[in-house]
């Protein structure tokens, strides 16, 4: 049998399992029972033109109005699951897989904004804190994406128990004396130190990047007493 008189055949025994001995749709929405009944006849009247015949005879058995409504349910499911599996993405190799599924680490974050030409970089500036001392480094920060990520190099390790570095955003747009809180971070002993930007709130117009010393969990606002590390944006 082709799969052409297959699919004539299906469509014509869905036709007549779809109707009871009276000749009434089972029970299924008017318009879907017509449709498909539609369909079934058409195909019927396809094969007939064409002069298409079957090398096994069809038998089509009437089933009871229960398992009508089953054989129904469960073809439209079927054909439910089909579409979403055509319109599923298809992986196809392990290196899809893996693009698929791998997490965004914060070297690659951070390559993927310094190839933004949008993106901000400025290097930070030592200042007189203990802490600063023979540190350096830089932030990437991109404003459309609202995401940064800060690189320090010689930062002196803090205990997180005593204290913790936080960061804090200048913005253009909101009062000066309330910079956008930027995470509170730590600093281990492994020389260089990849930490991700996380600010509260979104940021408009940074000016200035500032790294301060804080109680642990960090603060509300600052006093900036221990300012140990800024990056001028504009200048």
């Amino acid at each position: 049998m082709t799969r052409h008189h297959s699919l004539d055949e299906a469509a014509a025994a869905l036709t007549v399992a779809l109707h009871d001995a009276s000749g009434e749709t089972s029970a299924l929405p008017s318009s879907l029972a017509s449709r498909i009944v539609a369909d079934g006849r058409a195909q019927l009247r396809d094969a007939h033109a064409s002069g298409a015949t079957s090398t096994a005879p069809l038998v089509v058995v009437r089933p009871t109005r229960t398992l009508r409504v089953m054989a129904v349910a469960g073809w439209l499911a079927a054909a439910a699951a089909l579409a979403l599996w055509v319109r599923a993405p298809r992986v196809e190799t392990v290196a899809d897989v893996a693009a698929v599924t791998a997490p965004v680490t914060l070297e690659s974050l951070r390559a993927a904004l310094l190839a933004d030409s949008t993106s901000i970089r400025r290097a930070w500036q030592e200042s007189t804190d203990p802490s600063a001392r023979g540190a350096r480094g830089e932030i990437v920060w991109n404003d459309a994406q609202q995401r940064g990520v800060m690189r320090f190099v010689g930062l002196t390790p803090n205990d997180p128990r005593l204290a913790q570095y936080q960061l804090w955003i200048i913005d253009a747009d909101r009062d000066a004396r309330y910079p956008v809180d930027g995470g509170v971070f730590d600093v281990g002993s492994d020389g260089e130190v990849l930490v991700a930007v996380t600010a509260r709130i979104p940021v408009g117009r940074p000016t200035l990047f500032a790294v301060t010393l804080e109680r642990p969990g960090g603060v509300v606002v600052s006093t900036r007493e221990r300012l140990v590390l800024a990056a001028v944006v504009d200048g």
